[in-house]
């Protein structure tokens, strides 16, 4: 037995590096220091390949195409008085040019479970279902929502945001400034690039229904959201001459909190009690933690705590004004030495 654990040890990584731990240390010093001097000399280079937060070779590719794809994203500046066909063109263009890139190119979709569609039907329809030309069937309405998640609201909106990462490089001379409503109009892109990704994300051609969708919580749809941003408009037009201006981020946040109560995400009222009285259900004396974390279940006029495994924890008597939308906001903890749970606003 001896003998065959050290066979063992002797085939395996650690006893390798153990033996091998001089060269290797140096082997890396030493490819370190060529990149920095052989490989990529130029720091201009480096720096912009590190604003992309991509591999060197998905980064050089990117690089490549960045002034056409800067060039078509600054085509947007007029984009709130376009038509359906304009708007849906331009956000198509940008995603098929960013999509010539090996790391984010498109999938093709599977015949199996999309058919005979491509990947700008659907995109079609999801930004607008109503005039979308095709539609998915039952069966594949599932595969397209995957599809989308996966290829536009995940690998597009990677790639557009190393766009946008190279376009703040670029207009700060290589200083690293964060992205921000206030020296957005420095990049010298139009508004409509900076909700480019809320629009992927909603599946909607309008901005501020997208803005709407994702802090009003009184609006639940996107045909509402379309129809109450339609109010913003007729309100900016009458404030603002420059079409870019209509979806300037700061006029819109404005507007929408001057507009709705229920933008800011308001703690439910009342509150739960921040300590509730439980009978325990098991033995904890031999535990060796105290505290648990706990979720809720309604069972009638009680309420069970169980772990997270499942296993139920304790019992108590649902307390006054107890909402059923407390776990959406609250974590619990259960004390099982002191026989209580107590509540933290997690969001």
């Amino acid at each position: 037995m001896e003998e065959q654990l050290q066979k063992i040890w002797q085939r395996s990584f650690a006893h390798y590096a153990s033996s091998e731990q001089e060269r290797l240390e140096n082997l890396f010093i030493k490819r370190g220091r060529a990149l920095k001097t052989e490989i990529y000399s130029n720091y201009s280079q480096r720096r912009r390949l590190y604003r992309t937060s991509l591999p060197p070779r998905a980064g050089n590719e990117l690089l490549t195409i960045y002034p056409r794809l800067k060039e078509q994203l600054e085509k947007g500046k007029n984009y709130i008085i376009w038509t359906y066909d304009q708007r849906f063109n331009y956000i198509q263009t940008v995603i098929g040019e960013l999509g010539k890139t090996s790391k984010f190119k498109l999938k093709i979709p599977s015949k199996k479970t999309s058919g005979d569609t491509s990947w700008n039907e659907i995109l079609g329809w999801w930004l607008d279902p109503i005039r979308a030309i095709k539609q998915p069937k039952p069966s594949q309405i599932s595969s397209w929502h995957s599809y989308i998640s996966q290829n536009f609201g995940y690998r597009f909106n990677w790639g557009l945001g190393s766009v946008i990462a190279l376009a703040i490089d670029e207009a700060f001379g290589g200083e690293l400034v964060e992205s921000s409503l206030e020296n957005w109009s420095q990049t010298g892109l139009p508004w409509i690039v900076f909700w480019m990704k809320e629009l992927i994300v909603w599946g909607t051609l309008d901005p501020v229904a997208a803005y709407l969708l994702a802090k009003a919580e009184d609006v639940t749809t996107r045909k509402q959201a379309e129809e109450l941003a339609q109010t913003y408009y007729h309100y900016i037009s009458e404030r603002e001459s420059e079409p870019n201006e209509y979806l300037n981020a700061v006029n819109i946040k404005n507007w929408v909190e001057q507009s709705y109560s229920s933008v800011e995400r308001h703690l439910p009222t009342p509150k739960p009690h921040n300590r509730i009285n439980v009978n325990l259900l098991k033995d904890f004396s031999k535990a060796p933690s105290k505290n648990w974390r706990v979720v809720p279940v309604e069972v009638g006029d009680n309420i069970q705590w169980f772990d997270l495994a499942g296993f139920p924890l304790a019992i108590c008597q649902k307390p006054e004004k107890w909402q059923s939308d407390f776990l959406n906001t609250y974590d619990f903890m259960l004390d099982a030495e002191n026989r209580f749970v107590s509540s933290k606003i997690y969001v």
